[in-house]
Protein backbone atom coordinates (compact mmCIF):
# COMPACT_ATOMS: atom_id res chain seq x y z
CA UNK A 1 0.00 0.00 0.00
CA UNK A 2 1.65 3.40 -1.01
CA UNK A 3 2.22 6.00 1.80
CA UNK A 4 -0.75 8.05 -0.23
CA UNK A 5 -3.05 5.39 0.67
CA UNK A 6 -1.42 4.91 4.34
CA UNK A 7 -2.19 8.63 5.21
CA UNK A 8 -5.73 8.32 3.23
CA UNK A 9 -6.80 5.95 5.03
CA UNK A 10 -5.04 7.67 8.16
CA UNK A 11 -7.17 10.51 8.24
CA UNK A 12 -10.46 8.92 7.28
CA UNK A 13 -10.15 6.66 10.58
CA UNK A 14 -9.34 10.36 12.53
CA UNK A 15 -12.35 11.71 10.90
CA UNK A 16 -14.35 9.31 11.75
CA UNK A 17 -13.75 8.50 15.60
CA UNK A 18 -14.16 12.78 15.60
CA UNK A 19 -17.57 12.75 14.38
CA UNK A 20 -18.47 9.46 16.44
CA UNK A 21 -17.22 11.53 19.33
CA UNK A 22 -18.31 14.67 18.86
CA UNK A 23 -22.54 12.57 18.28
CA UNK A 24 -21.68 11.40 21.36
CA UNK A 25 -20.88 14.73 23.02
CA UNK A 26 -23.99 16.23 21.53
CA UNK A 27 -26.27 13.64 22.89
CA UNK A 28 -24.42 13.78 26.24
CA UNK A 29 -25.10 18.11 26.05
CA UNK A 30 -28.70 17.76 25.29
CA UNK A 31 -29.82 14.88 27.56
CA UNK A 32 -28.88 16.98 30.19
CA UNK A 33 -31.32 19.63 29.45
CA UNK A 34 -35.05 17.97 29.71
CA UNK A 35 -35.02 14.26 29.99
CA UNK A 36 -38.61 12.96 29.94
CA UNK A 37 -37.68 9.40 30.48
CA UNK A 38 -37.90 6.65 33.53
CA UNK A 39 -35.31 4.47 31.15
CA UNK A 40 -31.73 3.99 32.11
CA UNK A 41 -29.31 2.80 35.06
CA UNK A 42 -30.16 4.00 38.32
CA UNK A 43 -26.96 5.63 40.16
CA UNK A 44 -28.82 4.78 43.43
CA UNK A 45 -29.92 1.83 44.91
CA UNK A 46 -33.50 0.92 45.15
CA UNK A 47 -33.52 1.44 49.34
CA UNK A 48 -31.79 4.77 49.22
CA UNK A 49 -34.50 6.09 46.53
CA UNK A 50 -37.45 5.02 48.74
CA UNK A 51 -35.90 6.87 51.67
CA UNK A 52 -35.45 9.93 49.52
CA UNK A 53 -38.94 9.51 48.27
CA UNK A 54 -39.93 9.45 51.74
CA UNK A 55 -38.13 12.14 52.57
CA UNK A 56 -40.11 14.40 50.22
CA UNK A 57 -43.26 13.08 51.52
CA UNK A 58 -42.68 13.99 55.09
CA UNK A 59 -41.45 17.33 53.87
CA UNK A 60 -45.43 17.27 52.03
CA UNK A 61 -46.96 15.81 55.31
CA UNK A 62 -45.86 18.26 57.55
CA UNK A 63 -46.37 21.37 56.02
CA UNK A 64 -50.07 19.21 55.21
CA UNK A 65 -49.46 19.80 51.29
CA UNK A 66 -51.91 18.45 49.08
CA UNK A 67 -50.11 19.04 46.06
CA UNK A 68 -46.84 20.15 44.60
CA UNK A 69 -44.37 20.35 42.07
CA UNK A 70 -41.43 18.40 42.47
CA UNK A 71 -38.49 18.30 40.36
CA UNK A 72 -35.06 16.38 40.06
CA UNK A 73 -31.94 16.42 38.06
CA UNK A 74 -31.34 13.17 35.95
CA UNK A 75 -27.72 14.75 35.39
CA UNK A 76 -24.98 15.50 37.01
CA UNK A 77 -25.48 19.41 38.14
CA UNK A 78 -22.25 20.30 36.61
CA UNK A 79 -23.16 18.68 33.54
CA UNK A 80 -26.57 20.96 33.27
CA UNK A 81 -26.48 24.32 31.12
CA UNK A 82 -26.73 27.74 32.55
CA UNK A 83 -30.19 28.46 33.41
CA UNK A 84 -30.99 24.60 34.33
CA UNK A 85 -30.95 23.24 37.78
CA UNK A 86 -33.39 20.65 37.15
CA UNK A 87 -34.18 18.06 34.15
CA UNK A 88 -37.71 16.15 35.17
CA UNK A 89 -40.81 17.42 37.12
CA UNK A 90 -43.81 16.07 37.71
CA UNK A 91 -47.07 16.87 40.57
CA UNK A 92 -47.15 15.04 43.94
CA UNK A 93 -50.53 14.30 44.51
CA UNK A 94 -51.89 13.08 47.83
CA UNK A 95 -53.63 9.97 48.15
CA UNK A 96 -56.58 8.70 50.05
CA UNK A 97 -53.66 6.41 52.38
CA UNK A 98 -52.17 9.74 53.01
CA UNK A 99 -48.81 9.36 50.46
CA UNK A 100 -48.52 10.39 47.34
CA UNK A 101 -49.25 9.57 43.83
CA UNK A 102 -46.80 11.16 41.10
CA UNK A 103 -48.52 12.36 38.12
CA UNK A 104 -45.41 12.06 34.71
CA UNK A 105 -44.93 12.42 31.59
CA UNK A 106 -42.69 9.88 29.98
CA UNK A 107 -41.95 9.52 26.07
CA UNK A 108 -41.79 6.00 25.08
CA UNK A 109 -38.75 3.90 24.21
CA UNK A 110 -39.90 2.02 21.05
CA UNK A 111 -41.34 5.23 19.74
CA UNK A 112 -39.07 8.17 21.26
CA UNK A 113 -41.10 10.29 19.34
CA UNK A 114 -44.15 10.38 21.30
CA UNK A 115 -44.89 10.20 24.99
CA UNK A 116 -47.58 9.41 27.44
CA UNK A 117 -49.24 10.23 30.81
CA UNK A 118 -47.75 7.76 33.79
CA UNK A 119 -48.66 7.56 37.50
CA UNK A 120 -46.26 6.36 39.44
CA UNK A 121 -44.28 6.36 42.65
CA UNK A 122 -42.13 8.74 44.58
CA UNK A 123 -38.79 6.30 44.37
CA UNK A 124 -40.01 5.61 40.65
CA UNK A 125 -40.02 9.77 39.56
CA UNK A 126 -36.70 9.41 41.51
CA UNK A 127 -34.99 6.17 39.62
CA UNK A 128 -32.89 8.40 37.42
CA UNK A 129 -32.04 10.99 40.11
CA UNK A 130 -28.27 12.42 39.93
CA UNK A 131 -28.26 14.58 42.66
CA UNK A 132 -29.26 14.08 46.07
CA UNK A 133 -31.85 17.05 46.34
CA UNK A 134 -35.26 17.68 44.64
CA UNK A 135 -36.86 21.59 44.02
CA UNK A 136 -40.08 21.85 45.32
CA UNK A 137 -43.06 24.05 44.63
CA UNK A 138 -45.81 24.44 46.70
CA UNK A 139 -48.94 26.54 45.54
CA UNK A 140 -50.80 28.21 47.51
CA UNK A 141 -54.24 26.41 49.22
CA UNK A 142 -56.20 27.70 46.55
CA UNK A 143 -54.15 26.38 44.07
CA UNK A 144 -53.38 23.16 45.35
CA UNK A 145 -57.29 22.34 45.04
CA UNK A 146 -57.92 23.18 41.78
CA UNK A 147 -54.80 21.19 40.47
CA UNK A 148 -55.82 18.24 42.54
CA UNK A 149 -58.80 18.03 40.90
CA UNK A 150 -57.44 19.17 37.63
CA UNK A 151 -55.02 16.13 37.26
CA UNK A 152 -58.14 13.69 37.58
CA UNK A 153 -60.48 14.90 35.01
CA UNK A 154 -60.65 15.11 31.66
CA UNK A 155 -59.08 18.53 31.21
CA UNK A 156 -55.15 17.00 31.79
CA UNK A 157 -55.23 15.08 29.10
CA UNK A 158 -56.53 17.58 27.10
CA UNK A 159 -53.27 19.54 27.16
CA UNK A 160 -51.66 16.89 26.78
CA UNK A 161 -48.91 16.79 23.19
CA UNK A 162 -48.03 13.20 22.53
CA UNK A 163 -45.46 14.49 19.87
CA UNK A 164 -42.25 14.57 22.05
CA UNK A 165 -39.19 16.91 21.48
CA UNK A 166 -36.11 16.76 24.43
CA UNK A 167 -36.14 20.54 24.48
CA UNK A 168 -39.32 22.00 23.29
CA UNK A 169 -40.48 25.36 23.10
CA UNK A 170 -43.32 26.47 25.29
CA UNK A 171 -44.68 29.25 22.48
CA UNK A 172 -44.94 26.67 19.92
CA UNK A 173 -47.70 24.37 20.06
CA UNK A 174 -46.71 21.03 18.13
CA UNK A 175 -44.20 19.05 20.24
CA UNK A 176 -44.06 18.98 24.42
CA UNK A 177 -41.91 17.55 27.13
CA UNK A 178 -42.55 17.07 31.15
CA UNK A 179 -42.02 20.75 32.23
CA UNK A 180 -43.57 21.79 29.11
CA UNK A 181 -47.04 19.83 29.81
CA UNK A 182 -46.77 21.18 33.66
CA UNK A 183 -46.81 24.64 32.65
CA UNK A 184 -49.76 23.82 30.09
CA UNK A 185 -51.65 21.81 32.68
CA UNK A 186 -50.89 24.86 35.82
CA UNK A 187 -51.90 27.66 33.70
CA UNK A 188 -55.04 25.59 32.47
CA UNK A 189 -56.00 25.44 35.78
CA UNK A 190 -55.45 28.66 36.93
CA UNK A 191 -57.55 30.05 33.66
CA UNK A 192 -60.40 27.25 33.57
CA UNK A 193 -59.57 26.67 29.67
CA UNK A 194 -57.45 23.42 28.34
CA UNK A 195 -57.64 26.20 24.54
CA UNK A 196 -53.77 25.30 24.20
CA UNK A 197 -54.14 28.46 21.06
CA UNK A 198 -55.42 30.57 23.97
CA UNK A 199 -53.35 29.21 26.86
CA UNK A 200 -49.82 29.91 24.57
CA UNK A 201 -51.14 33.58 24.19
CA UNK A 202 -51.60 34.02 28.13
CA UNK A 203 -48.16 32.29 28.89
CA UNK A 204 -46.23 34.72 25.82
CA UNK A 205 -47.39 37.71 28.06
CA UNK A 206 -46.94 35.97 31.38
CA UNK A 207 -43.66 34.23 31.61
CA UNK A 208 -39.62 33.95 30.22
CA UNK A 209 -38.58 30.82 28.94
CA UNK A 210 -35.42 29.58 29.53
CA UNK A 211 -33.24 30.25 26.92
CA UNK A 212 -30.40 27.81 26.10
CA UNK A 213 -26.73 28.86 24.99
CA UNK A 214 -26.59 26.44 21.96
CA UNK A 215 -23.66 26.88 19.21
CA UNK A 216 -24.66 26.70 15.44
CA UNK A 217 -22.53 23.26 15.80
CA UNK A 218 -25.18 21.91 18.44
CA UNK A 219 -28.07 23.15 16.88
CA UNK A 220 -27.08 21.60 13.76
CA UNK A 221 -25.57 18.54 14.20
CA UNK A 222 -28.22 17.80 17.61
CA UNK A 223 -30.89 16.72 15.48
CA UNK A 224 -28.58 14.07 13.59
CA UNK A 225 -27.29 12.65 17.01
CA UNK A 226 -30.65 12.24 18.50
CA UNK A 227 -34.41 12.31 16.39
CA UNK A 228 -35.86 13.90 20.04
CA UNK A 229 -33.90 16.79 19.37
CA UNK A 230 -36.24 18.63 16.98
CA UNK A 231 -35.41 22.13 17.03
CA UNK A 232 -37.86 23.62 14.53
CA UNK A 233 -39.98 25.35 17.10
CA UNK A 234 -36.77 27.40 17.56
CA UNK A 235 -36.41 30.79 16.64
CA UNK A 236 -33.17 32.66 16.76
CA UNK A 237 -32.91 31.62 20.16
CA UNK A 238 -33.52 28.11 21.95
CA UNK A 239 -36.34 28.44 24.39
CA UNK A 240 -37.61 25.71 27.08
CA UNK A 241 -39.40 25.21 30.33
CA UNK A 242 -37.47 24.61 33.65
CA UNK A 243 -37.85 24.92 37.26
CA UNK A 244 -37.62 28.45 36.85
CA UNK A 245 -40.13 28.95 34.47
CA UNK A 246 -42.84 27.05 36.45
CA UNK A 247 -41.66 29.09 39.44
CA UNK A 248 -42.12 32.36 37.34
CA UNK A 249 -45.65 31.04 36.58
CA UNK A 250 -46.51 30.63 40.20
CA UNK A 251 -45.35 34.24 41.01
CA UNK A 252 -46.33 36.36 38.36
CA UNK A 253 -50.11 34.70 38.79
CA UNK A 254 -49.56 35.01 42.70
CA UNK A 255 -50.45 31.48 43.57
CA UNK A 256 -47.15 30.37 45.15
CA UNK A 257 -47.19 29.28 48.38
CA UNK A 258 -43.09 28.39 48.81
CA UNK A 259 -40.11 27.28 46.27
CA UNK A 260 -36.66 25.70 48.03
CA UNK A 261 -34.49 22.63 47.12
CA UNK A 262 -34.98 19.94 49.94
CA UNK A 263 -31.53 17.99 50.17
CA UNK A 264 -31.76 15.01 50.92
CA UNK A 265 -30.12 13.26 53.91
CA UNK A 266 -27.31 10.71 53.61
Amino acid sequence: MSLGWKIAIGVAVVLLIAVFGYGWHIRTVYAGYVASTDSGDPLFPRDTLEDYGQQILDELNDKDVKLAVISRSGQAREKLPEGVMFTHSAFFRRNANGGYDVYNLYHGEENRLRSTLVTDTPADFLRLLQERDAGILIPDAATQYLLYDFLESPEYDAVHQPDYSLISNPFDLRWQNCNELMLYAIAAAIWETTDRQVLLEKLMTTITPTELKVSPLRRHYGPMIDERLILDDHGEKVLTTTFGTLTQLFETTERLDESYVLAFEN
